[in-house]
Protein backbone atom coordinates (compact mmCIF):
# COMPACT_ATOMS: atom_id res chain seq x y z
CA UNK A 1 0.00 0.00 0.00
CA UNK A 2 1.09 3.14 -0.84
CA UNK A 3 1.99 5.60 1.54
CA UNK A 4 -0.30 8.50 2.72
CA UNK A 5 1.40 12.10 2.03
CA UNK A 6 0.39 15.20 4.47
CA UNK A 7 -1.47 16.18 1.14
CA UNK A 8 -3.60 13.00 1.03
CA UNK A 9 -4.63 13.53 4.25
CA UNK A 10 -5.55 16.76 4.20
CA UNK A 11 -7.54 16.31 0.99
CA UNK A 12 -9.26 13.65 2.99
CA UNK A 13 -10.09 15.81 6.27
CA UNK A 14 -10.53 18.74 3.70
CA UNK A 15 -13.59 16.85 1.77
CA UNK A 16 -15.01 15.10 4.42
CA UNK A 17 -15.57 18.08 6.43
CA UNK A 18 -17.05 19.95 3.73
CA UNK A 19 -19.16 17.20 2.87
CA UNK A 20 -20.83 17.08 6.34
CA UNK A 21 -21.08 20.81 6.33
CA UNK A 22 -22.67 21.00 2.92
CA UNK A 23 -25.03 18.09 3.80
CA UNK A 24 -26.40 20.00 6.94
CA UNK A 25 -27.56 22.57 4.58
CA UNK A 26 -29.06 20.36 2.31
CA UNK A 27 -30.79 17.95 4.41
CA UNK A 28 -33.84 20.27 5.69
CA UNK A 29 -34.73 21.18 2.16
CA UNK A 30 -34.64 17.27 1.63
CA UNK A 31 -36.36 16.26 4.97
CA UNK A 32 -39.36 18.63 3.57
CA UNK A 33 -40.20 14.69 0.73
CA UNK A 34 -38.47 12.44 2.33
CA UNK A 35 -39.87 12.39 6.17
CA UNK A 36 -43.48 12.04 4.91
CA UNK A 37 -42.39 9.52 2.55
CA UNK A 38 -40.63 8.12 5.90
CA UNK A 39 -37.69 7.11 3.65
CA UNK A 40 -33.77 8.26 3.94
CA UNK A 41 -33.28 11.91 2.31
CA UNK A 42 -30.00 10.27 0.79
CA UNK A 43 -32.16 8.06 -1.07
CA UNK A 44 -32.75 11.05 -2.86
CA UNK A 45 -30.15 13.09 -3.28
CA UNK A 46 -27.41 10.90 -2.48
CA UNK A 47 -25.60 11.53 -5.14
CA UNK A 48 -25.04 15.15 -3.49
CA UNK A 49 -23.48 13.35 -0.76
CA UNK A 50 -21.45 11.04 -2.34
CA UNK A 51 -19.94 13.40 -4.84
CA UNK A 52 -17.37 14.59 -1.81
CA UNK A 53 -16.20 10.98 -1.43
CA UNK A 54 -15.48 10.42 -4.80
CA UNK A 55 -14.04 13.26 -5.40
CA UNK A 56 -11.27 12.39 -2.47
CA UNK A 57 -11.02 9.49 -3.99
CA UNK A 58 -9.95 11.33 -7.48
CA UNK A 59 -7.44 13.67 -5.45
CA UNK A 60 -6.37 10.99 -3.08
CA UNK A 61 -5.94 8.00 -5.31
CA UNK A 62 -4.19 5.73 -2.33
CA UNK A 63 -5.70 2.60 -1.50
CA UNK A 64 -7.81 3.26 0.88
CA UNK A 65 -8.79 6.59 1.28
CA UNK A 66 -12.25 6.38 0.42
CA UNK A 67 -12.67 4.45 3.98
CA UNK A 68 -10.56 6.73 5.72
CA UNK A 69 -13.35 9.46 4.40
CA UNK A 70 -16.36 7.81 5.60
CA UNK A 71 -14.16 6.93 8.97
CA UNK A 72 -13.25 10.26 9.63
CA UNK A 73 -17.41 11.32 8.99
CA UNK A 74 -18.33 8.82 11.09
CA UNK A 75 -16.31 9.88 13.96
CA UNK A 76 -17.33 13.64 13.33
CA UNK A 77 -21.02 12.92 13.23
CA UNK A 78 -20.70 10.44 16.93
CA UNK A 79 -19.20 13.98 18.61
CA UNK A 80 -21.12 16.65 17.04
CA UNK A 81 -25.29 16.57 16.91
CA UNK A 82 -25.21 15.84 13.34
CA UNK A 83 -28.08 13.14 12.82
CA UNK A 84 -25.94 10.01 14.91
CA UNK A 85 -27.28 6.64 14.71
CA UNK A 86 -25.17 5.32 17.62
CA UNK A 87 -22.47 2.71 17.14
CA UNK A 88 -24.53 1.97 13.44
CA UNK A 89 -22.97 5.65 11.78
CA UNK A 90 -19.46 3.80 11.73
CA UNK A 91 -21.12 0.92 9.47
CA UNK A 92 -23.55 3.28 7.29
CA UNK A 93 -20.59 5.99 6.83
CA UNK A 94 -17.89 3.70 5.98
CA UNK A 95 -19.27 1.08 3.77
CA UNK A 96 -19.72 3.43 1.07
CA UNK A 97 -16.00 4.52 1.37
CA UNK A 98 -15.15 0.71 0.71
CA UNK A 99 -17.23 0.18 -1.55
CA UNK A 100 -15.50 3.01 -3.69
CA UNK A 101 -12.22 1.75 -2.31
CA UNK A 102 -13.15 -1.38 -4.22
CA UNK A 103 -14.46 -0.14 -7.08
CA UNK A 104 -11.48 1.56 -7.75
CA UNK A 105 -9.48 -1.57 -7.48
CA UNK A 106 -11.29 -2.96 -10.08
CA UNK A 107 -11.04 -0.08 -12.76
CA UNK A 108 -7.06 -0.05 -11.77
CA UNK A 109 -5.14 2.62 -14.40
CA UNK A 110 -8.95 3.32 -15.90
CA UNK A 111 -9.97 4.62 -12.74
CA UNK A 112 -9.99 8.88 -14.25
CA UNK A 113 -12.69 7.80 -16.42
CA UNK A 114 -16.17 9.15 -16.14
CA UNK A 115 -17.44 5.82 -16.19
CA UNK A 116 -15.50 4.52 -13.04
CA UNK A 117 -16.31 7.68 -11.16
CA UNK A 118 -20.53 7.26 -12.09
CA UNK A 119 -19.99 3.69 -11.08
CA UNK A 120 -18.71 5.07 -7.59
CA UNK A 121 -21.36 7.60 -7.07
CA UNK A 122 -23.62 4.71 -7.85
CA UNK A 123 -22.42 1.88 -5.43
CA UNK A 124 -21.94 4.15 -2.71
CA UNK A 125 -25.05 6.05 -2.39
CA UNK A 126 -26.61 1.81 -3.14
CA UNK A 127 -24.48 0.90 -0.51
CA UNK A 128 -25.02 3.62 2.01
CA UNK A 129 -28.81 4.30 1.31
CA UNK A 130 -29.47 0.13 2.29
CA UNK A 131 -27.52 -0.11 4.89
CA UNK A 132 -29.35 2.82 6.70
CA UNK A 133 -32.76 1.01 5.49
CA UNK A 134 -31.60 -2.00 7.41
CA UNK A 135 -30.01 -1.04 10.32
CA UNK A 136 -32.06 1.71 10.98
CA UNK A 137 -35.41 2.12 9.38
CA UNK A 138 -36.05 -1.48 8.77
CA UNK A 139 -38.66 -1.27 6.09
CA UNK A 140 -40.43 -3.99 4.31
CA UNK A 141 -37.75 -5.45 1.15
CA UNK A 142 -39.75 -4.85 -2.02
CA UNK A 143 -39.53 -1.09 -0.43
CA UNK A 144 -36.19 -1.48 0.55
CA UNK A 145 -34.98 -2.72 -2.63
CA UNK A 146 -37.04 -0.01 -4.36
CA UNK A 147 -36.04 2.91 -2.29
CA UNK A 148 -32.40 1.07 -2.62
CA UNK A 149 -32.34 1.34 -6.95
CA UNK A 150 -33.50 4.91 -6.99
CA UNK A 151 -30.06 5.95 -4.70
CA UNK A 152 -28.28 3.75 -7.19
CA UNK A 153 -29.44 5.57 -10.26
CA UNK A 154 -28.99 9.31 -8.23
CA UNK A 155 -25.62 8.40 -7.26
CA UNK A 156 -24.61 8.24 -10.56
CA UNK A 157 -25.31 12.47 -11.41
CA UNK A 158 -22.76 13.08 -7.63
CA UNK A 159 -20.02 10.35 -9.28
CA UNK A 160 -20.40 12.21 -12.98
CA UNK A 161 -20.04 15.62 -11.21
CA UNK A 162 -17.44 14.44 -9.10
CA UNK A 163 -15.38 13.52 -12.40
CA UNK A 164 -15.58 16.74 -13.70
CA UNK A 165 -14.65 19.23 -10.99
CA UNK A 166 -11.67 16.31 -10.52
CA UNK A 167 -10.67 17.60 -13.92
CA UNK A 168 -10.91 21.33 -13.77
CA UNK A 169 -9.13 20.85 -10.26
CA UNK A 170 -6.38 19.12 -12.32
CA UNK A 171 -6.17 21.54 -14.88
CA UNK A 172 -5.20 24.18 -12.57
CA UNK A 173 -1.96 22.60 -11.16
CA UNK A 174 -0.99 21.00 -14.15
CA UNK A 175 2.78 21.68 -15.61
CA UNK A 176 1.09 24.20 -17.86
CA UNK A 177 1.55 26.52 -15.00
CA UNK A 178 4.83 26.25 -14.07
CA UNK A 179 7.26 27.98 -16.20
CA UNK A 180 9.47 26.00 -18.54
CA UNK A 181 13.05 25.96 -18.09
CA UNK A 182 13.57 27.85 -20.90
CA UNK A 183 11.44 30.32 -20.21
CA UNK A 184 13.30 30.99 -16.85
CA UNK A 185 16.71 31.19 -18.70
CA UNK A 186 15.54 33.79 -20.95
CA UNK A 187 14.89 35.67 -18.24
CA UNK A 188 17.86 35.18 -16.35
CA UNK A 189 20.40 38.00 -17.18
CA UNK A 190 23.65 36.79 -19.05
CA UNK A 191 27.33 37.38 -17.81
CA UNK A 192 29.82 38.49 -20.64
CA UNK A 193 32.45 36.47 -19.64
CA UNK A 194 35.21 38.25 -21.99
CA UNK A 195 34.59 41.41 -19.80
CA UNK A 196 35.26 39.67 -16.60
CA UNK A 197 39.06 39.71 -15.53
CA UNK A 198 41.41 37.19 -13.78
CA UNK A 199 43.51 37.46 -10.86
Amino acid sequence: MKRYSTSDLIIIALMAAIGLGTKQIVRPLVSLISVPLGIPGGAIIGGFYMLWLVLTKRLAPKIGSGFLFGLTQALVVMILPFGSHGIFTIITYSLPGLAVDLVDLLFRSKNNTVLCSLVEGAIANFVGSLSVLILIFRLEWRLTLFISLIALLTGNIGGIIAHYIAKQVAGMITTDTVPEIEDIEEELPVTDKSSTSKY
